[in-house]
């Protein structure tokens, strides 16, 4: 695959998957001309446009839910289908790479339980992202890959840090909010990406209290960077926090209901086995 000179300049591990996988749009078609539909020069071809009002597509709607179940299922966050629908493809959209039925090995067609008629794309990845009321700004949905379950066909390291890159550029996000489990391993993805204002440490309102909301700002300059294969390295910080730490995020929500504003900056650093984050105060 011939790629553009942004794209050129990548880590290899990526232009690897951009060689394995298709990438796909799913949407409502009045939502495409807001769409970047050639993100960074890389064409989606218009069987992978795919109508979210489209019944032909009902095998691949199921294949996007049993990719969030085995991907989410076992910590008790699988969708139901009419959260896709109502909460992603009518309102926003789901950004995804993924590969032709036809060229997948049995073992891959089994864990998504793929009959062997079916002839369509089969999702490795997604990224769902949806409008905020505010005119300016996404809320990041939903972000996954196969790895943990088809590393051993498909090792495609970097799949969902390629994944939401390539769905901020389709989608055209420039500001985007999100909510993540302080412990999560997606950390490690969203802050390559930008640094994370937390809007919320501690959250009773979401099923996990113990959830960040957080707001992230990107630019093409920061994907990019993003997937050179250099890690966001946290330089400048105030402190360190520990991932497991339950206490001191309560401690945290109540300074940031009384006006404290903090971000995280950088990729989490590990040290002695441990996950710490690392926090700036806010001006």
């Amino acid at each position: 695959m011939k790629l553009s000179l942004e794209l050129d300049k990548i880590n290899q591990k990526y232009k690897n998957i951009l060689n394995e996988c298709e990438l796909y749009v799913l949407s409502y078609p009045g939502n495409l001309p807001a769409f970047n539909l050639s993100p960074w020069g890389l064409e989606i071809k218009k069987e992978n446009i795919i109508s979210c009002i489209d019944s032909k597509h009902a095998t691949f709607f199921d294949l996007l839910q049993t990719l969030d179940s085995l991907s989410f299922g076992q910590v008790g966050m699988p969708m139901d289908k009419w959260v896709f629908f109502d909460c992603g493809e009518m309102v926003g959209g789901i950004v995804g790479l993924g590969k032709m039925a036809a060229d997948l090995p049995e073992e891959v067609l089994k864990i998504y339980k793929i009959d062997r008629n079916y002839k369509g794309l089969v999702p490795f990845s997604m990224y769902i992202a949806i409008p905020m009321a505010s005119g300016d700004s996404w809320f990041g949905h939903n972000l996954c890959s196969a790895n943990s379950f088809i590393g051993n066909y498909y090792p495609l390291s970097g799949l969902a840090l390629l994944t939401k890159a390539l769905g901020l550029k389709v989608l055209n996000i420039g500001k985007m909010f999100g909510a993540t489990q302080w412990e999560s391993s997606a950390i490690h993805i969203h802050s390559q990406l930008a640094d994370m204002e937390v809007h919320s440490s501690y959250t009773p309102a979401h099923s996990f209290e113990k959830t960040m909301a957080y707001r992230s700002v990107y630019t093409d300059l920061g994907l990019l960077s993003a997937l050179s294969g250099k890690e966001r390295v946290a330089v400048a910080y105030d402190f360190l926090v520990d991932a497991l730490d339950n206490d001191f995020y309560k401690k945290m929500q109540m300074e940031i209901e009384n006006g404290a504003q903090y971000k995280i900056v950088g990729r989490p650093i590990i040290k002695d086995g441990k996950k710490f984050l690392a926090i700036k105060r806010g001006e």
